[in-house]
């Protein structure tokens, strides 16, 4: 009997290694299972959001953005392509002329500036009797075009410059509205004042006048006013406060 118990120990030795081999196995082929699953989740990337509703919905919602934008830019530049790049009507050439002269010589010169050109023959003092916010408006982005290395000249972008906040007023009408209301409404709303006649012979290309850009502080500044009130708080409440009141400047600058 005691001849038997040493292959009975070994065969028992050998059952709980082939045990342990095995659950060892199925532990490490667990974890690597577990592991590709993992990769395979992270490696969906972009495709994996798409494939949720909310990614459509976002992708849908920027192109419609995008082509309010576009729709609303393009068809302001139907002077530009028949004739060319120029300031036309009376009063945005004088604007015109306020800015070259403000970023030739500078924010206090042009505070100073008597103009004997206008109101002729007495003349005009153009720092009080004008809101500059169009023309420090398209001074500072001339400024910062430069500061790129981006020459551009002042008159093309005061030619420009009704067109691209046209544009950026869609896109400020469908924050207002979607604040409001809903989304779908925001970006109907964005491709209806991208192509407005009542606004568009207001903002077209060469007209620089103070709609180009009131129009968009204006409705910017809604938006902001609702939103604090509806459902911003805390640190995100001064912010939007203080973007408020520099656009009711802004605003008072331009009216």
């Amino acid at each position: 009997m005691a001849e038997h118990h040493p292959v009975s120990d070994s065969k028992h030795k050998s059952s709980l290694n082939s045990g342990a081999s095995y659950s060892g196995n199925g532990r490490s082929s667990t974890a690597v299972a577990e592991r590709g699953s993992n990769a395979g989740a992270g490696g969906g990337g972009l495709s994996g959001g798409l494939s949720q509703p909310a990614g459509w919905q976002s992708l849908l919602s920027f192109t419609i953005l995008f082509l309010a934008w576009l729709a609303g830019f393009s068809s302001r530049l139907f002077a530009v392509i028949r004739f060319e790049s120029i300031i036309h009507e009376f009063d945005p050439w004088f604007n015109y002329r306020s800015t070259h002269h403000l970023t030739t010589n500078g924010f206090y010169e042009f505070l100073n500036w008597f103009d004997e050109r206008a109101w002729y023959p007495l003349g005009r003092i153009v720092g009080g009797t004008v809101y500059p916010g169009l023309m420090v408006t398209a001074g500072l982005i001339h400024y910062v075009l430069n500061l790129l290395h981006i020459t551009v000249h002042i008159r093309d972008v005061c030619v420009f410059l009704a067109p691209v906040f046209s544009g950026l007023t869609s896109i400020s009408t469908f924050l207002l509205t979607k604040e409001l209301w809903n989304q779908g409404a925001g970006l109907l709303a964005a491709c209806f004042i991208a192509i407005v006649p009542g606004y568009i012979s207001r903002s077209v290309a060469g007209s620089f006048d103070n709609e180009g850009i009131a129009i968009f502080a204006l409705q910017f500044t809604y938006y902001l006013w609702v939103s604090v009130l509806l459902n911003i708080g805390g640190k995100n409440r001064v912010v939007c406060l203080t973007i408020l009141n520099v656009l009711l400047v802004q605003k008072d600058y331009t009216h």
